[in-house]
């Protein structure tokens, strides 16, 4: 007896008439598209468009699909907001670092770092100014 699959089917939202009509019609970027067509990541959507292009044998260039902002974070399927060291470099923050919230609403979160080890070497003022992350959710 074979054994039943479990997890989750996904179902296509592949529209080949809607998508060809809002790219070369409505002239929308990517975030429109995926937005108006319930896609849930720019993957998904580039496989979509990919295969208009296959079908159509055109090619079609939808802004915003093909670049990636890695400055901007973003909450994940998961519901988790991740910060990598390319968005806070400007900071000198380093592995073991840890942070404090020192405020948070809808459209802003302030982090300041906290238990940083300093080299014995350093003055305390030297670390008065320690980096603060600052982000505003727009």
């Amino acid at each position: 007896m074979a054994k039943k699959k479990s997890g989750k089917m996904f179902v296509s939202k592949f529209s080949e008439e809607k998508l060809r009509t809002m790219i070369v019609d409505e002239g929308k970027n990517a975030d429109e598209i995926q937005k108006e067509l319930g896609i849930a990541s720019k993957q998904s959507l580039r496989q979509h468009v990919l295969k208009l292009i296959n079908i159509d044998r055109t090619f079609y260039d939808v802004p915003g699909l093909y670049t990636r902002n890695q400055h901007n974070p973003l909450v994940n399927f998961k519901g988790e907001l991740r910060l990598t060291k390319k968005m806070l470099s400007p900071g000198e923050f380093k592995h073991g670092d840890k942070f404090e919230i020192e405020e948070m609403t809808n459209a802003r979160i302030v982090m300041s770092r906290i238990g940083a080890e300093v080299p014995v070497e350093d003055s305390p003022e030297d670390t008065e100014g320690e980096p603060e992350a600052e982000f505003d959710l727009e």
